[in-house]
């Protein structure tokens, strides 16, 4: 009887444990569902084409850009694209995963990337300053400051393979539109850049901001480099 308690009283516990991981799964596919169906009526709303599932030309056209070549489990999800004849527009949520197992980490931004033969810009990549980053520099690690702009200095690691091109690529005007927009990350190379933040916007509605702020970015690095 005591055996048959202990048994019942496990099976009940379990087939709880299992309802509760089948009811976050379903609660996290109807949340994933929602943002599909809110992104295809933002982009509609924009006049720009919407794409649920991208297939792999979508990741190929972004080869060699380092947001791309990070960790595994790459997914590209949630992509809205539109040409205004000066600019290309793709829009998209992206994950990644790091490590295995516990040490594993998803990293997941909303992405907002823009081609235009006006950029011309010099390979780099820059992203917010964290704590981990100040004990790097004082190691050697690369990160290029500007002694006349020691307020972007601090707000962001800036790095590349050549120093001297990124140095003249980030004139005043440059620098002193980021120092005004802290939080955000940037890589670059060629005519395409990619500007996002280090996470998944929190509402669809967010991505007409994201990409005003993409295009304005686009704006001061085109003009100061023209």
């Amino acid at each position: 009887m005591i055996i048959a308690a202990g048994l019942l009283q496990f099976s009940l516990a379990f087939g709880g444990f299992i309802a509760f991981i089948a009811v976050m799964f379903y609660w996290g596919y109807l949340s994933e569902k929602r943002r599909t169906e809110a992104f295809q009526e933002q982009a509609e709303q924009m006049g720009l084409h919407f794409v649920d599932n991208p297939d792999g030309a979508a990741y190929h056209k972004f080869d060699g850009f380092r947001l791309f070549s990070r960790g595994h489990s790459r997914k590209m999800k949630n992509l809205i694209e539109g040409d205004s004849g000066d600019v290309k527009i793709s829009i998209f949520d992206y994950r990644y995963t790091t490590g295995s197992g516990k040490n594993s980490k998803t990293s997941r931004q909303t992405v907002a990337a823009l081609q235009s033969p006006l950029l011309r810009c010099p390979d780099f990549t820059m992203r917010p300053e964290g704590f981990l980053d100040k004990i790097g520099n004082a190691m050697g690690f690369q990160d290029l400051d500007f002694d006349t702009h020691p307020e972007f200095s601090k707000l962001f690691v800036l790095k590349g393979p050549d120093e001297a091109a990124i140095r003249a690529y980030f004139t005043s005007q440059v620098l002193d539109f980021f120092e005004k927009h802290a939080g955000n990350s940037l890589e670059a190379s060629g005519d395409t850049m990619f500007f996002y933040r280090l996470r998944r916007i929190s509402k669809p509605e967010e991505l007409k901001d994201l990409l005003a702020q993409a295009y304005e970015a686009y704006g001061v690095l085109s003009e100061a480099n023209a």
